[in-house]
């Protein structure tokens, strides 16, 4: 009996001893649907200086040695570290790779730089984004029980907490837990806590109200308010993906495993996409009927209510005044029509070939009264148009009417191709002047079918003599782009 009674004691102690190990041996079921949601994959930027950068200037040369230095795109915000650190750095574009030992690359700022920075100085731009994870459990997570999400081991920076990109994993950014949130079924809730260091980054959830049900959904949004987590920079070759795993699981609230899971993350450089819109001007001078309304072929009060009184459609080409008497001007009129998408508008300039002349006699009409009608411009708009003289006073002229017309120099207000009324002028040069009239003028670019009518007066006393008059007027349309 001593035998049995002893082997039943050590059967018994072997019973429990096994009992014991199987309490902490639990087997962690995977965690199911699990993703994390980044809102960019684009990498950080980070190179650096291969050439010494003075104050002022607007660009700075910046290592590519392999032709995948990190990628910088218009209106990002550079950071040159050290040394003469500074921030601010407003991106217009990166050029293409340029040869040299290192190969390099210039980025362009649409501000300057006001620190002098010597080569080797490091320039960055810290890409952050938020994650959203999202998986289901197995098994419930009970009160007290936790939600750890890890993400990779920081090995190139000091703190995995720096607002700097890493080229080894997600930078933490100073991230607080009010920039966690989380949605949890019924009840329960989530105490957060931020751990971050040389290795293993981490977030951990513990539940704090309610059980947390078996086969629940969970999301779980790490940068909900700024800061967001820094993504990695560019390690991989040009077009081809950085792949980084973050790791979740699920205790209890004795801190054994209860599910597991992991989801990749792909960081990978933005596609560049260009388009090329060319310059564009339209201009088009066309002629008028006898009968047109200068103020409704316009659509502007610049024109008042007048039609051409010579009896003859101009063309685009050609405009005939008819047969001049003392009793008041004729008149006749064209259209020019310029459409441009330059961003700063356009200008139609005027000028004429010389007096308004006739050749057999060599007798012209007054060009300018005030002017004496002999020199022709001595200067861009100058001398300055005229009023019309009273009926009976020979002179040639044209006068602008439109939305565009310069007032500075025709004058304000709706005016007539009548006496006291209209300012004209004939804009001719003399010698090798390359002087002229402005016509018209829109500095509030790009305009669609601007037009102006150019109206056309001629006027002779009792004793001009007869002929053929004439002069050949050339109009220039000029965009700025």
């Amino acid at each position: 009996m001593g035998i049995i009674v002893k082997r039943s004691f050590y059967l018994l102690s072997l019973i429990l001893l096994f009992g014991v190990f199987s309490v902490n041996t639990v087997d962690a079921a995977s965690l199911s649907s699990v993703t994390d949601t980044v809102t960019t994959s684009r990498p950080s930027a980070s190179s650096y200086l291969t050439a010494n950068q003075t104050t002022g200037a607007t660009f700075v040369q910046v290592a590519d040695t392999t032709g995948t230095t990190a990628q910088w795109i218009a209106s990002d915000s550079a950071t040159i570290m050290t040394p003469g650190f500074q921030a601010g750095l407003n991106v217009a574009s990166m050029s293409a790779q340029q040869s040299g030992t290192p190969n390099f690359r210039y980025l362009y700022f649409t501000n300057t730089v006001t620190n002098g920075h010597s080569i080797g100085a490091v320039i960055q731009t810290a890409v952050t984004a938020k994650h959203t994870i999202k998986f289901t459990t197995v098994a419930a997570i009970p009160v007290n029980g936790k939600i750890i999400i890890t993400y990779p081991t920081i090995t190139d920076l000091a703190s995995s907490n720096l607002a700097s990109p890493s080229a080894t994993g997600f930078e933490f950014n100073n991230l607080q837990t009010a920039n966690i949130s989380a949605t949890l079924p019924g009840s329960s809730t989530c105490t957060w806590v931020v751990n971050v260091g040389t290795t293993t980054p981490n977030i951990t959830c513990t539940v704090a109200t309610a059980t947390i049900p078996a086969a629940s959904t969970i999301t779980i949004v790490i940068g909900n308010t700024t800061p967001a987590l820094i993504n990695p920079t560019k390690t991989a070759t040009a077009g081809t993906n950085d792949s980084w795993k973050v790791q979740m699981k699920t205790q209890d609230n004795n801190g054994i495993d209860l599910d597991t899971g992991s989801a990749k993350i792909a960081t990978i450089e933005s596609v560049q996409v260009q388009a090329t819109v060319e310059p564009s001007l339209t201009f088009t001078i066309a002629g008028l009927l006898n009968t047109d309304n200068y103020n409704t072929i316009s659509g502007s009060s610049s024109c008042t209510s007048e039609t051409s009184n010579s009896g003859i459609d101009s063309t685009a080409t050609f405009v005939n005044l008819g047969l001049l008497t003392p009793t008041g001007p004729n008149k006749a009129g064209q259209l020019l029509t310029v459409t441009t998408n330059g961003a700063a508008g356009y200008v139609i300039t005027a000028t004429s070939s010389g007096k308004f002349i006739n050749p057999a006699s060599g007798f012209y009409l007054t060009d300018n009264i005030v002017n004496g009608g002999n020199n022709g411009l001595t200067a861009v708009d100058t001398p300055a148009p005229w009023t019309i003289p009273a009926n009976g006073t020979a002179f040639f002229g044209i006068s602008p009417c439109g939305a565009d017309i310069p007032t500075a120099v025709w004058g304000a207000g709706a005016t007539s191709m009548a006496a006291g009324s209209a300012k004209t002028a004939n804009p001719w040069n003399t010698g090798t002047n390359s002087y002229y009239a402005t016509i018209a003028s829109n500095t509030g670019g790009p305009v669609s079918a601007a037009k102006t009518v150019v109206r056309y007066g001629a006027e002779v006393t009792g004793t001009t003599p007869p002929g053929v008059y004439t002069t050949t007027m050339t109009y220039v349309a000029t965009a700025t782009f």
